[in-house]
């Protein structure tokens, strides 16, 4: 695990001083500046509590306000479910394919998504995504789409992370961009050919 990075970026998200996370950690605020500059590691004790803390910092609104702020995004944005239906959906996806908010939430996401996007689907499901294992993934690929007109295919880069609902399922968010060949190709190689990645949490 690369506790510099887990504690810098999870005290930042959570806009804490090193102070106030070393208060609830119960150490002093030296201890967590030299975990964050890597200079020593966390005890087991640490650990526990950070992986505590980061999964609990999923849980920060109920489901219906950020699934309400995910259908205004105007980039492409979606949320599914285990079992591949979309739950909601941006206004930027509902452009792109074409057709109403209500004739796709609800739906399965193979009624509206092809290509390659059904293979990063499978792999999310198999790396453990609905079981709150990724902390993020990103995939990219052909991904064919269902649009009012008829199919057409396009190049994609998605990231894909869990979102937990005061009932504690487990939600995928997809955040993706139509790319053009040059930025996939760009892109593809600054992954060292990795069109599907993942971080795992603890």
């Amino acid at each position: 695990m690369n506790w510099p990075s887990i504690i810098r970026n999870f005290r930042m998200s959570k806009r804490l001083k090193q102070a106030a996370l070393a208060a609830d950690l119960g150490v002093t605020q030296a201890m967590v500046s030299r975990w964050e500059n890597g200079e020593s590691d966390p005890p087991e004790r640490v650990k526990r509590r950070m992986a505590e803390l980061v999964q609990d910092a999923f849980v920060v609104a109920p489901a219906p306000t950020w699934m309400d702020l995910v259908t205004l995004n105007p980039a492409i944005e979606f949320v599914t479910d285990s079992l591949g239906m979309f739950k909601a959906i941006s206004q930027g996806a509902v452009d792109m394919f074409g057709v109403t908010r209500e004739e796709i939430e609800g739906r399965q996401v193979s009624q509206f998504l092809g290509g390659e996007f059904v293979g990063a689907m499978d792999n999310l499901r198999d790396s453990g995504m609905f079981q709150n294992n990724l902390a993020f993934a990103q995939s990219m690929g052909s991904v064919e789409i269902n649009v009012a007109s008829g199919m057409k295919t396009v190049l994609c880069d998605f990231i894909h992370w869990p979102r937990i609902s005061e009932a504690r399922t487990v939600y995928c968010v997809h955040s993706g961009a139509v790319i053009d060949e040059a930025a996939y190709s760009q892109r593809l190689e600054s992954r060292n050919g990795e069109r599907f990645a993942t971080r795992k949490t603890f």
